[in-house]
């Protein structure tokens, strides 16, 4: 009878730990960089930050790496500085990419987030990047 409780215990512990609920870490991407930056994923899509003096370079792929045209998703983003409000920064649809200047509290910051919100379609997602500046 121990034995049956302590297995039936072990079972539904593991299939609850298993379950990462509607918030759960969208994973890893399958492949390196293409432009040396910083890669975070949604549900649909992989993006590559890539920071270059004062602009910040957004990059959209599938799930295998390749390229994708950005002029059907709408995209916000903000700028979260330590210790400060959130700014909204404006990012211009380059059709292979994004592209935004940074304003001086953020290049003046030790680090930032830049919290990216993608509208594809009816899908809503977002994705948060950390920016150490050197």
């Amino acid at each position: 009878m121990k034995k049956s409780l302590f297995l039936l215990t072990f079972i539904l512990s593991t299939l609850l730990v298993a379950y990462a609920g509607p918030e759960h870490d969208h994973g890893a991407p399958t492949f390196q960089p293409p432009k040396g930056g910083i890669l975070q994923s949604t549900h649909e899509n992989h993006f590559e930050l890539v920071k270059k003096a004062k602009t910040v370079f957004i990059y959209a792929y599938t799930e295998k790496g390749k390229p994708v045209e950005t002029i059907n998703v709408k995209m916000k983003a903000e700028i979260e500085i330590p210790r400060s409000k959130s700014v909204a920064i404006s990012l211009i649809d380059k059709k292979t990419h994004w592209e935004a200047d940074l304003d001086s509290k953020a290049l003046a910051a030790h680090r930032f987030s830049l919290k990216i919100t993608v509208e594809d379609g009816k899908e809503k997602d977002y994705v948060k990047f950390t920016v150490e500046n050197k």
